[in-house]
């Protein structure tokens, strides 16, 4: 038996391990986990709380961030965790900026080969012990840290698809949002193997390569971002992230992979990604909130 243990760096919270094996298991290499819900769009209209009776008052600046990210995991023992999927969620407010909170996804139509983690400088508050966010089908409750973020934990049938989520604050306040969804399908099919003995043999072309997923079709950013190992998994060797519209296919153009040697191992991360400024008549500002859904298969350099 050999082992091949690699660091994939690109986790958006933290570090996450891939192991390949060679021996054989019982299981089909072919099963996936894809998102299977009905995954029919919405739009994205905020619907701020007015009061007609009330002195008009400026909502303006940034008063807080949402973040979150559900991520499918197509092989978890190639990654060295337990779940396939995992949901994170996390709200910090803050005393009034004038920026609104960076990403680490490229522009549409932008590729680059490093990820940047940008934060602001801010101040968080405490706003109660806890906030409750709400959707047509499903509650949960973020508790207060002792740094003042708001953590959440979830599982994924709690997560009400395409929805409005209306964010409650123990003070009577709130403010609405809209979720996502993920995908029926990606291609190429290999990516989605779980079987460690068959993963990382989806074909990644060094002259280019092109990725599919479906349904497709919103109004969001889709992401594709590689993680590329050396061939034994002992050495990071780069990374390519390249952002597009939501419709349906992607090509990383050849400019970007023809530098990794072939059967580097890869690591690919696929990324619906919506950003949305919602306003909060608490602390009379905007609220961004970030949603990503990522499918992350296996592949090699060929």
């Amino acid at each position: 038996m050999k082992n091949l243990i690699i660091l994939l760096l690109f986790s958006c919270a933290s570090e996450v391990g891939i192991i390949k094996r060679y021996e054989s298991t019982n299981d089909s290499a072919n099963q996936s986990i894809i998102d299977s819900s009905d995954s029919t769009e919405t739009g994205n209209e905020v619907y701020a709380n007015t009061d007609s009776d009330s002195d008009e008052q400026t909502i303006e600046g940034t008063v807080g961030l949402i973040s979150w990210e559900l991520e499918q995991i197509a092989c978890p023992a190639c990654m060295g965790v337990q779940q396939e999927i995992n949901i994170s969620f996390a709200a910090d407010f803050h005393e009034n900026i004038n920026e609104s909170h960076p990403t680490w996804v490229p522009d549409q139509g932008q590729c680059v080969q490093s990820l940047n983690y940008l934060s602001l400088n801010r101040s968080s508050k405490s706003i109660g012990s806890s906030i409750s966010i709400n959707g047509p089908y499903n509650t949960f409750t973020a508790y207060k840290d002792n740094a003042n973020m708001y953590q959440g934990i979830l599982y994924e049938n709690q997560y009400d698809r395409n929805s409005q989520y209306t964010v409650s604050l123990q003070d009577g306040t709130l403010f609405n949002f809209n979720s996502i969804s993920g995908f029926d399908f990606i291609e190429p099919l290999e990516l989605r193997y779980v079987d460690p003995s068959y993963a990382f043999a989806a074909p990644i072309y060094r002259t280019g390569s092109t990725f599919w997923w479906g349904p497709s079709g919103s109004n969001q950013t889709f992401n594709i971002t590689l993680a590329v190992y050396s061939q034994d998994g002992s050495q990071l060797l780069g990374y390519v992230s390249c952002s597009g519209s939501d419709n349906g296919m992607m090509t990383i153009p050849g400019n970007y992979l023809s530098g990794f040697p072939s059967w580097s191992l890869v690591a690919v991360h696929m990324t619906r990604y919506k950003q949305e400024r919602v306003p909060y008549e608490g602390l009379m500002g905007f609220v961004d909130v970030q949603l990503f859904w990522s499918v992350v298969g296996t592949g090699h350099i060929e």
